[in-house]
């Protein structure tokens, strides 16, 4: 290693020697390369060429990729992993089944589409997800706002209190199986838009994109739907109908129906109601109590599987239901008859799309994110990669396909995935075992469900938000670190709740992009200076041992150089040099304008014209001293101008201790500048320069070093003004200083200029 360039290391000490470098002379030394980017036509020649010479394994590589089962099964370690998988996707297939029905509900479906988005979906996403622990199916949060959506386009029946039918006559039954065939065609619509978005992004390859939904806004827009969740489950609790709404403060006259009907009702509603009450006590202190024990007692269950609350409900719920005949003795509701069977495909309505697209397009949005999140998770702690855009794939084909037989948007459940994978899932396999499990359902043992009471279900979906209601427990540490994180998550809470669900995921989309337009107003702008001797420079006043050459300053701007900020860089500035280089300058101005008058009027008097040059330079901090420099053949011993006279101020020795010369910038912290941001540190490198102010840069990243090059900054200002760190600057301004000649001047203090 050269002299010039040596390191001496010792366990308590770093001793560096080398020369003082700006970033050309920098590059020029170590020889930089400079990166090429390739031009649209080089790009694809560059693509041909590496195909062309292997076609065939080009496709072959494409295809796996599309379709990851290809690629995964054939290296399956049948002997290690699927009695694993088979255990799981038994456990996982049980879960369906109360799930399917309960979410089915939820999404204002008939229960029997839940049994269906609990196959058909689940299937191909097993053939083409990343993701081997998510559990495809219904989902609670989509299939509220698919409910909300079902509740404006094809509200629920309004039944006669004295008939118990509706105003054309229709018994109970009889309407709800009318509204549910208009509903699935409707919610078919919806999945099939649903898909067609989330393939379209796919091939556009933006999957990243719909992912960008802060993490404060996803917690706090679940708090909100899970609230929004138990207030529609209520009227099934208590077993009573009432009106359904959609839109800004649904939830409020839910319940004032909710209470208005329990208030006015007859004797055979009161039998009901207090029927239904009781089933929906006993089924949700069962699943609290069952849910509190899988935690507490997780380690001696059997295999570590949890027990299956909900399918036990659902099992011992439909037997009481059949065997006392709750339906016809008190008046319980029932979901009715469940065909049994695989749906023939049917076609969406395409005539009704454009009015559905949206509804589809946030389910989409909302739907995808939080899944690739949870799928992320799993990922993270298995050690396997997930690829945001073949999930894209995944949901827009399952989405797609499957809403040509009867089924509503589709996408993983977090508890059921959490099930997977404490039940010892693997891979993939899981979900088609669990698919097999809900054929059976659907070809045998469906139809024996028919008699299980709606509060049953209810009671599951009740239970199954504690979960999501508990993510209000992290408002203590969002206040602690982010305040702004902190109203993210009550803006997207309270939203939804109040305005309704689609209504809350706008709001709370737009309120963090706000806070993010908020937040590059509120870049960190610090003034810096020397720790001690060492060559490291923090935010002044931080330390008890910091200095700073006399005549500099050092500023760092925290945050990216755009045109959102360009304003608060300019303060930044202004701030960390305590100059306001265009203030300054028009006083100067104004000031040279009167001086000019003096000298002229001098000459009148004199009757000889002096050669007078006067030049204002302004280089003072925190004074308003303006100097000016008179040069030419002025005699001293005659009264040729009595600007010399108001020289001396007694701040003038300060004036020149603190006298800026020299303004760094560090732009370490700057992740990126755009066209607008370097016509902006154009403008203020210049009017800084107009007052005597030399702006160095230091710690520039090649891209900002890039675009200052292409913008002209370099041609403008000098090669010589960028360094590669803060104290090459320094060092450099230093010799530079102590390298100036002083010169004769006549300096003015602000009191003077005031006279003028």
């Amino acid at each position: 290693m050269a002299s010039n360039e040596s390191v001496n290391l010792t366990p308590s000490k770093i001793l560096i020697n080398r020369n003082l470098h700006t970033e050309k002379s920098f590059q020029e030394k170590y020889s930089y390369i400079e990166p090429k980017e390739l031009c649209l036509k080089e790009k694809i020649s560059k693509l041909v060429r590496t195909n062309e010479n292997n076609l065939v394994e080009a496709i072959k590589k494409f295809i796996l990729s599309v379709v990851p089962i290809l690629y995964w099964l054939p290296r399956y370690k049948f002997k290690k992993w699927f009695l694993a998988d088979f255990v799981s996707g038994l456990t996982v297939g049980i879960m369906h089944i109360p799930q399917g029905m309960s979410y089915a509900l939820l999404a204002g479906q008939h229960p029997v589409y839940g049994l269906y988005n609990s196959f058909f979906p689940v299937i191909l996403y097993s053939l083409l997800g990343t993701s081997r622990h998510t559990s495809m199916g219904t989902f609670a949060l989509t299939s509220l706002m698919l409910g909300n959506a079902m509740a404006s386009l094809a509200p629920d029946p309004v039944f006669d209190l004295a008939t118990g039918k509706t105003a054309d006559g229709l018994n109970e039954e009889t309407a709800w199986n009318a509204i549910y065939d208009r509903r699935i065609i409707l919610g078919s619509a919806v999945m099939f838009i649903t898909g067609i978005f989330l393939f379209g992004l796919s091939i556009l390859r933006v999957g990243f994109v719909v992912v960008y939904l802060s993490d404060p806004m996803i917690s706090g827009f679940t708090f909100g739907a899970a609230v929004q969740i138990l207030v529609s489950q209520f009227k099934s609790l208590v077993g009573v109908s009432i009106g359904s709404y959609a839109g800004p403060l649904n939830l409020i006259w839910m319940l004032r129906d909710l209470i208005l009907a329990l208030i006015n009702l007859d004797e055979p509603g009161r039998t009901k109601t207090s029927a239904t009450v009781v089933i929906s006590v006993i089924c949700i202190i069962f699943l609290v109590i069952l849910k509190e024990l899988n935690v507490k007692y997780k380690e001696k269950i059997p295999l570590g599987l949890p027990l299956p609350g909900e399918i036990v409900v659902v099992i011992v719920g439909t037997g009481i239901s059949y065997g006392v005949n709750l339906a016809e003795k008190y008046g319980v509701s029932i979901i009715g008859n469940i065909p049994s069977g695989i749906p023939a495909p049917v076609l969406p309505a395409f005539n009704e799309l454009s009015s559905l697209i949206g509804y589809a397009i946030p389910i989409a949005v909302v739907g995808y994110s939080v899944s690739v999140s949870i799928a992320k998770i799993f990922g993270s702690k298995f050690g396997y990669e997930i690829r945001p855009n073949q999930e894209l794939v995944a949901y827009g084909v399952s989405n797609t396909v499957c809403s040509f037989f009867s089924c509503f948007p589709a996408f993983p459940s977090m508890s059921r995935s959490c099930v997977q994978v404490e039940s010892g899932g693997k891979t993939q396999v899981v979900g088609l075992i669990a698919a097999a499990i809900i054929l059976l359902v659907l070809l045998v043992i469906g139809p024996l469900f028919s008699s299980i009471p709606k509060a049953c279900l209810a009671s599951i979906i009740c239970v199954a938000m504690k979960g999501m209601l508990k993510r209000a427990l992290a408002l203590k540490d969002l206040w602690k670190v982010s305040k702004l994180d902190f109203a993210t998550w009550m803006v997207a809470a309270l939203s939804t709740i109040f305005l309704d669900v689609v209504y809350g995921l706008c709001v709370g989309v737009g309120f963090t992009l706000l806070c993010i337009i908020f937040r590059t107003q509120l870049v960190d702008k610090e003034a810096l200076e020397r720790v001690g001797e060492t060559e490291f420079y923090r935010k002044a006043e931080q330390y008890t041992e910091m200095s700073l050459h006399s005549g500099m300053c050092v500023g760092s701007f925290r945050g990216p150089l755009h045109y959102l900020n360009k304003e608060a860089f300019r303060k930044m500035v202004t701030k960390v040099t305590k100059i306001d280089p265009v203030m300054k300058l028009a006083k100067m101005k104004k000031v040279e304008k009167k001086l000019k008058k003096i000298v002229k009027a001098d000459e009148s008097n004199s009757g000889r014209k002096e050669n007078v040059n006067i030049v204002l330079t302004e280089g003072v901090v925190n004074t308003a001293f303006t100097q000016i420099e008179l040069s030419g053949d002025l005699d001293q011993n005659k009264n040729s101008t009595e600007v010399k006279n108001k020289s001396i101020s007694q701040n003038e020795g300060k004036a020149r201790e603190n006298n800026l010369k020299y303004f760094i910038l560090d732009c370490s912290q700057i992740s990126f500048i755009d066209s607008v941001g370097a016509k902006v540190l154009m403008s203020v490198t210049d009017d800084y320069k107009k007052i005597g102010v030399t702006t160095y840069l230091s710690n520039c990243s090649p891209e900002i070093l890039r675009v200052l090059t292409l913008s002209g900054y370099f041609s403008k200002f000098g090669d010589d003004v960028a360094f590669v760190s803060i104290h090459d600057a320094i060092v450099y301004a230093a010799q530079e200083i102590e390298q100036t000649p002083l010169s004769n001047e006549v300096s003015l203090s602000s009191q003077d200029i005031t006279q003028l």
